[in-house]
């Protein structure tokens, strides 16, 4: 699916960001019977904007069963109301979410804060709409991932979300853009200001970094590595409050892309981050269904929830109810896993059945012999290691 992607968000900014009024001087015509009349002058009335109406959701489903669905919501600078870029939006990426066996859906949204209440209610239909089993995602450019991840931020029911070129920080964004020279920047810092607030109160509610900790869902975030104007601070800034997110830099080349450019790698780069991250959000809600059967509490919990404990705790009931884990831990003495995402039981339980050494340690926690130990990150290791004998 290789094709030249113009510099959507960045096109959509400077057309819906820099509209100039005009005033234009008409002259009457110098009437035949009255000679001697000057002709009046009256400056013609500016054009009354035309704001097009928020477009009906576009989507499509898969041959067959849907795996999940993902929600996709364009970019333009918070201002909305672009049926073009949402249609766009379904056939790239959205076929590559298609080809997955996803369903998809692309949305229109109004302007600034209120574009997120129109993802929360295409989330919700969706959620109503029990389009088979697998998880929720959404799929946001710029400031429609920004958009996003605020209606993350509300709805927990939200699996997971990726982000391409996500300004995550709005009130530094201000900060930084009153001494920049880039005039599209200052531009982008109006908006904000505009829609959002002048200070970091104010932006409080709608800015990432301060929503981090409400997140539940898995991120991802994908920028350019020449974007200058969401620069990869961003993605920096919010992965330090929220560890498990996933960052992918896309090499720069000649075809321009969201904010900068990517080469062929860079593009394969993209590609293949999203659509991995997808299949890994499809085993992430098989695990969490599964798990659930047994009946054990917080299995889903992420631990930054429960702590160590609580997913040592879950991890112990899941242990005690599994069949499959053998009785005897023998000699063992530690395994680790690597999660990446969200780190609950559930899924952690998944990695471990996979081995002979991770039933092992199953069998020593189900037995207290096995204590957690969690190191979160993007690909955060859980260890789970003998217990010493009082």
């Amino acid at each position: 699916m290789q094709r030249s992607l113009p510099r959507r968000a960045t096109i959509a900014l400077l057309v819906l960001l820099g509209l100039v009024g005009s005033f234009a001087l008409q002259s009457a015509p110098a009437h035949a019977a009255l000679p001697f009349k000057l002709p009046t002058l009256k400056p013609k009335a500016p054009p009354i904007p035309v704001i097009p109406p928020v477009q009906a959701p576009l989507s499509v489903d898969p041959a067959g069963p849907a795996r999940g669905t993902m929600i996709l919501v364009h970019a333009g600078g918070w201002a909305g109301h672009d049926g073009h870029a949402q249609s766009e939006l379904l056939k790239d990426p959205g076929d590559l979410f298609l080809a997955r066996g996803w369903r998809v859906v692309s949305v229109d949204y109004n302007e600034g804060a209120g574009g997120v209440q129109d993802i929360l209610d295409v989330a919700g239909a969706e959620l109503a709409r029990r389009t088979g089993d697998g998880p929720l995602c959404i799929y946001g450019e710029s400031s429609g991932a920004h958009v996003a991840l605020v209606a993350a931020a509300r709805l927990r029911a939200i699996d997971c979300v990726i982000g391409l070129g996500t300004p995550t920080d709005l009130y530094q964004y201000t900060v930084e853009a009153s001494v920049s020279n880039d005039d599209r920047v200052k531009l982008v810092s109006g908006q904000i200001m505009r829609l959002f607030g002048t200070t970091a109160e104010t932006t409080a509610p709608w800015n990432l970094i301060s929503l981090a900790p409400s997140i539940h869902a898995d991120v991802m975030l994908v920028h350019e590595t020449d974007d200058e104007l969401v620069t990869a601070a961003h993605a920096q800034r919010f992965q330090a409050t929220r560890p498990t997110t996933q960052v992918v830099e896309l090499e720069p080349g000649a075809t321009d892309f969201m904010h900068g450019t990517v080469s062929d790698v860079g593009r394969g780069q993209y590609m293949s981050g999203i659509g991995s991250f997808a299949d890994r959000a499809v085993a992430a809600r098989d695990a969490e269904r599964e798990a659930a059967r047994t009946g054990c509490s917080q299995i889903a919990r992420s631990v930054t929830e429960v702590g160590a404990k609580g997913l040592q705790s879950a991890l112990r009931c899941l242990a005690r109810k599994d069949a499959g884990t053998p009785s005897d831990s023998g000699s063992w003495r530690e395994t680790s896993v690597q999660v990446r995402g969200e780190v609950n039981a559930a899924r952690v339980w998944r990695f471990l059945r996979s081995t002979k050494n991770g039933q092992r340690a199953l069998a020593a926690a189900a037995t207290r012999r096995a204590k957690v130990v969690v190191r979160t990150g993007e690909r955060s290791r859980v260890t789970l290691r003998a217990a010493r004998k009082r």
